[in-house]
C-alpha cells in the first residue's frame, strides 16, 4: 500500500483535556487520573526522530511518516510546537483532529479563551502542511485562518454521523477555496472504512443542512475531495491522484459491466452514488498489482483474519475491563457533555 502513518499520543492529564470536567470528578477518580503515567514531550520526540530514521521513505517512497497531536487540547503548548518543528524539518504532513464536536468548542473558550483554530494559529502551527481533521464546529474567523494557512481539511462524514458530532459546513469551506480530502477517521468511529460509502455519505448529509439546493455538493466535487483532495492531504501533490506522465502508477479498475454502473448514465454521478467496492476488479499501487478478481495478492487474507479470531479471545476480556472502567466514568462524562451542549455557541452543526 500506499500509507503515511503517524503516532498518536496525548501527554496531558485526562480530565485537562474537557471543560468543566475537574470539578465534576470526584476526589477519587481525579487522582487516578492524576497519577496515571504520561510520557514527556522529550521522550515522544525520540521516539518520533526513531520512527521517521526507521520508516519514512521505506517501501521504495511509499511509506512515509507523518505527525500528530491527536488534538491541540490533548498535549502541551512544547510537544504541539515541537512536532511541527519534526513536520518543518522534514516535511511531514501534521494530523490534528480540530473542533470536532460541540464540547471542544465549549472547551476552547473555557480554557484558552478563543476557539481551538485560533489557538493553533498563534501557536504558529496552523501552516499548508496540516491536515484539519473534522473542522464542524468552526466559525467565520476560523474559515478565514484556515483559508489563510494553506491548510487540508479532512471530512469525516460517517464518523461524524455514527457520534453524532454534527455536519460540517462544506460549502463555506470549499467557497474559501480550502481544500478538502475525505476520510473515514478510526475503526471505532466508521467500522467498514470503505471509502465508496464515505464518498456517497459526503454526496448526501449536506443536504440535510441546507435547504439551497445550489449548495449541495456535486459528484465532481467529491470525486475532487476524495483523488485530487487526498494527494494534498498526503503531501503528494504532482505525484499521485492523475493520469499522467510522470505520475505514480496508484490505479483502481472497475468493471463498468455491474449493476453499479448499468445502465451507464453519468460516470462520476455512478462512482460517488452506486458504487460501493463491488465493481473493482484490479487495484494497483506504484506499478504493482496488489489486487484482482477479488484477491489481495500481496498478503494472506486468512492468516490475518484468523490471528484476528485468536486474538480477540484476550482482547474480550480486557473490553470487558474498559467497559466497566467507562460505565464508571460515564455519569460525570454525561454531565459534562450535557453542559456543553446547553452552551450557546452562536451556531449549530446539527441537523433539526
Amino acid at each position: 500500500m500506499r500509507a503515511h502513518v503517524s503516532i498518536d499520543q496525548p501527554n496531558v492529564v485526562e480530565y485537562d483535556k474537557y471543560p468543566y470536567l475537574t470539578d465534576l470528578l470526584p476526589d477519587e477518580i481525579r487522582q487516578e487520573m492524576k497519577q496515571a503515567p504520561i510520557r514527556s514531550a522529550d521522550d515522544l520526540i525520540a521516539l518520533y526522530e526513531w520512527f521517521i530514521d526507521r520508516w519514512n521513505g521505506a517501501c521504495d517512497g511509499r511509506l512515509r511518516c507523518a505527525v500528530s497531536c491527536s488534538a491541540p487540547q490533548r498535549v502541551t503548548t512544547d510537544y504541539l510546537a515541537r512536532l511541527n518543528d519534526l513536520s518543518r524539518e522534514h516535511g511531514l504532513a501534521y494530523y490534528i483532529h480540530v473542533l470536532e464536536t460541540k464540547l471542544q468548542r465549549v472547551l476552547g473558550r473555557e480554557k484558552y479563551g478563543k476557539s481551538l483554530v485560533r489557538y493553533l494559529h498563534d501557536q504558529g502551527v496552523l501552516n499548508e502542511r496540516c491536515n484539519i481533521i473534522h473542522s464542524i464546529w468552526v466559525d467565520d474567523d476560523d474559515i478565514r485562518l484556515l483559508a489563510e494557512s494553506g491548510c487540508t481539511v479532512a471530512h469525516q462524514p460517517l464518523c461524524n454521523m455514527k457520534i453524532g458530532s454534527g455536519v460540517m459546513p462544506f460549502r463555506r469551506l470549499r467557497d474559501h477555496n480550502i481544500p478538502i480530502c475525505l476520510g473515514s477517521d478510526e475503526s471505532n468511529t466508521d467500522d467498514s472504512a470503505n471509502m465508496w460509502t464515505v464518498a456517497k455519505a459526503a454526496g448526501l448529509i449536506h443536504k440535510l443542512s441546507d435547504p439551497e439546493y445550489r449548495n449541495w455538493p456535486k459528484a465532481p466535487e467529491i470525486l475532487h475531495c476524495l483523488i485530487g483532495g487526498a494527494a494534498r492531504a498526503m503531501q503528494l501533490t504532482g505525484q499521485v491522484g492523475m493520469l499522467k506522465a510522470g505520475y505514480e502508477a496508484d490505479l483502481i479498475l472497475l468493471d463498468l459491466n455491474t449493476l453499479n454502473f448499468t445502465p451507464l448514465n453519468d460516470l462520476r454521478r455512478q462512482l460517488v452514488y452506486c458504487e460501493d467496492g463491488t465493481s473493482v476488479e484490479m487495484t494497483m499501487v506504484a506499478g504493482n498489482i496488489v489486487y484482482r478478481d477479488g484477491k489481495l495478492l500481496t498478503v494472506n487474507e486468512e492468516a490475518i483474519k484468523a490471528e484476528v479470531r485468536e486474538l480477540m479471545a484476550t482482547y474480550g476480556k480486557e473490553i470487558d475491563a474498559i467497559s466497566d472502567s467507562a460505565a464508571r466514568l460515564e455519569p460525570y462524562y454525561r454531565e459534562m457533555y450535557l453542559r456543553a451542549a446547553a452552551q450557546n455557541v452562536d451556531m449549530n452543526r446539527w441537523v433539526g
